[in-house]
């Protein structure tokens, strides 16, 4: 089994930072295990989660930190969740010193395809409880989407693809990474979107 690939892509983005990290939606802190150790890290989150201390934030509604007070921003599969992803991103840009890192999934990936054409289901994410309080997803991203609302919004910014490497043969990975450059909707698994304050402020 493989780890997923995404915090191992944020790890080699940050390789040779350092200063303080700001964790949005943190969990279990996961990100924090592949941060070195010149960066500070602090976790925010809805709750406070089973085993990490982490700031309690319900960042639809109390966002709350000081301009410039966190050299780098992370937002690992949170901002799908968010009411107003824009208004969260621009108060992201305007905490951040240095960068701004955020992850959303691609729900056009090919798995997520077979899974809804064969079971009907995309997962928790997009269950229909009517429950306020669950996890859910307010917005169906996928890589053509994701691009027009970066391009849109902002005048500057960087993509990196992650490909989907937990429960998976090898030799999946590379084919997925090889036919991506000729459908990148089905074959990315995630997007990683990289900000700096100074081109968008």
């Amino acid at each position: 089994m493989w780890v997923d690939n995404k915090f191992p892509a944020i790890k080699k983005i940050l390789k040779n930072e350092k200063g303080s990290l700001l964790d949005l939606g943190c969990r279990d802190q996961v990100l924090k295990k592949f941060l070195n150790q010149n960066i500070n890290y602090t976790g925010v989150d809805i709750t406070q989660n089973k085993g990490a201390t982490n700031v309690i934030m319900d960042l639809n509604s109390d966002f709350r930190f000081e301009k410039n007070s966190f050299d780098y921003i992370a937002a690992v599969d949170v901002i799908e969740h968010i009411d107003k992803p824009l208004k969260v991103i621009n108060e992201c840009l305007n905490i951040s010193k240095k960068m701004v890192i955020i992850n959303l999934p691609n729900v056009a990936y090919y798995e997520f395809r077979l899974k809804f054409a064969l079971n009907g289901d995309l997962g928790n994410q997009y269950h229909f409880s009517g429950k306020k309080e669950d996890d859910k997803h307010c917005w169906f991203t996928n890589y053509h989407n994701i691009n027009l609302f970066f391009k849109k919004n902002f005048s500057e910014y960087k993509i990196i693809p992650v490909f989907k490497t937990r429960n998976k043969l090898k030799i999946l990975y590379f084919l997925e990474k090889f036919f991506y450059k000729l459908f990148p909707n089905l074959f990315c698994w995630s997007l990683i979107i990289i900000l700096k304050p100074s081109l968008n402020n």
